[in-house]
């Protein structure tokens, strides 16, 4: 035989173990490669759920060696565990392979799968009594994190987070123009500003009308909105660029008419102008508490309101909120009742968001059944807190207000979504969730001490 004849012999034989037969008389006990597993999160009338699908894409089309267990029970998932624990062994709920590409097989599990997770499958899958797995990296497009955001509420760690606490006294320097610039460049510095922010900002505290906003806290406050979603609200307190056509009358610490309770309300005088009275038990706050609670009195520009707007309003005041403490932590902490109540707003729209439930939102997100876990409040989402909260007012419905569709115009330019009607609560949740930075949501999460059960 010549060399070459036995090297192809050679060749030959080498074949033979892979085409071996496996136990019970099946065909080759090959064990096929995988192209891929990747993870899709199932939705529901365009609505995510806590299901996924994994897709495995093996490279050639596998032979199943005869098994005496449930498909299913072949294939398992390891997802990372929370902070460096353990990792979570998740079981297949149901394994079918595609009948139009036998190189398919989906796998229905119930949870969201996030990067990093592993697919495995037993050998004994191709070759009858075989041991081991086969370790397949799974793809998704959805973090470690926000996997944990999109199944359940995070809770809250700190008590003081939510105690009432006691509203901080006036000092001097609340009432002195000098001082409350400072501390208006110091905010604008902490939140990471633009110079060109920073010279606008500083611009509009200096040439406000102080006999509309006699207090320099409050134009301090209003000021702080330049370089923020809600700084058109400064011009619509300002001067007549609002529904009513005329600037405000006054914007002040007064206490508010016929509701001293309130943090803050919009009247009207005779002549159609509004008014805006902050609660004096709120001057001695910093104006990074203040600004949510301008921005929010800002959009009520008509005598009519509703609960959907009360939530739209409180919505964009949480919103920003979640982005001071993002910059400025100790903005979360301070035990007075303001701080208290921006606080429980904020985890009740973390813990909110049906189309985005890894983000924020208002309306309930899929797998939480409450909104302030750890607290007595059955509230599931931001939306039914708010709304309990204005149980006063006797309809859902009110005309839309003009600022409240341009803080919606800016978000929605971010959110990369066509403008749409604000008061309608699904188009506002989606809003707030696409529109939401993760790193500004995490760095928000962290400050206000939420954590995973």
């Amino acid at each position: 035989m010549s060399t070459r004849a036995a090297c192809l012999v050679l060749v030959l034989l080498s074949l033979v173990p892979a085409v071996a037969c496996s136990g019970g008389g099946s065909v080759s006990g090959a064990i096929p490669g995988v192209a891929e597993a990747r993870a899709q999160r199932d939705e529901v009338d365009g609505a995510p759920q806590l299901t996924s699908t994994v897709s495995v894409r093996f490279d050639r089309t596998p032979t199943f060696a005869p098994r005496h267990v449930p498909f299913a029970s072949l294939f398992e998932l390891a997802i990372p565990g929370v902070a460096g624990g353990p990792d979570q062994r998740v079981l297949v709920r149901e394994a079918e392979q595609a009948q139009d590409n036998p190189r398919l097989v989906a796998l229905s599990v119930d949870v969201v799968v996030p990067q990093g997770t592993t697919l495995k499958i037993a050998r004994k899958a191709f070759q009858e009594g075989a041991e081991g797995d086969i370790a397949v990296e799974v793809k998704s497009d959805i973090s470690p994190a926000a996997a944990i955001l999109a199944s359940t509420s995070l809770e809250i760690t700190s008590a003081g987070l939510i105690d009432k606490g006691t509203s901080p006294p006036v000092t001097a320097d609340d009432r002195d123009p000098a001082a409350m610039r400072l501390a208006l460049d110091r905010h604008l510095q902490a939140r990471g500003s633009s110079a060109e922010v920073r010279a606008a900002a500083l611009a509009r505290y200096d040439t406000m009308p102080t006999s509309i906003v006699s207090s320099p806290k409050a134009r301090a406050a209003l000021a702080a909105l330049t370089g923020t979603f809600a700084e058109p609200a400064i011009d619509a307190l300002v001067t007549d660029k609002n529904c009513t056509g005329k600037p405000a009358a006054l914007v002040a610490f007064q206490p508010p008419p016929e509701a001293p309770e309130l943090f803050a309300r919009v009247t009207f005088t005779k002549d159609g102008s509004r008014v805006v009275s902050l609660s004096p038990a709120i001057e001695g706050e910093p104006i990074e508490r203040l600004m949510p609670i301008l921005a929010h009195e800002a959009i009520h520009c008509d005598a009519k309101a509703g609960r959907f707007e009360e939530i739209a309003a409180t919505a964009f005041d949480t919103f920003l909120f979640l982005q001071i403490v993002a910059a400025e932590p100790d903005l979360a902490r301070g035990g007075s009742p303001l701080a208290r109540d921006l606080n429980v707003d904020a985890v009740a729209m973390v813990n909110s968001g049906r189309k985005v439930p890894e983000s924020v939102g208002v309306l309930q997100s899929p797998g939480v059944r409450q909104a302030l876990p750890g607290t007595t409040s059955p509230v599931t989402s931001f939306a039914e807190l708010v709304a309990n909260a204005y149980g006063g007012l006797d309809t859902n419905e009110s005309p839309e207000e003009p600022l409240a569709q341009r803080y919606a115009a800016t978000l929605a330019g971010i959110a990369g979504m066509e403008p749409g009607a604000v008061f309608d609560l699904q188009y506002l949740d989606e809003l707030l969730g696409r529109a939401m930075d993760g790193r500004v949501l995490l760095a928000a999460i962290g400050a206000l001490g939420l954590a995973a059960p």
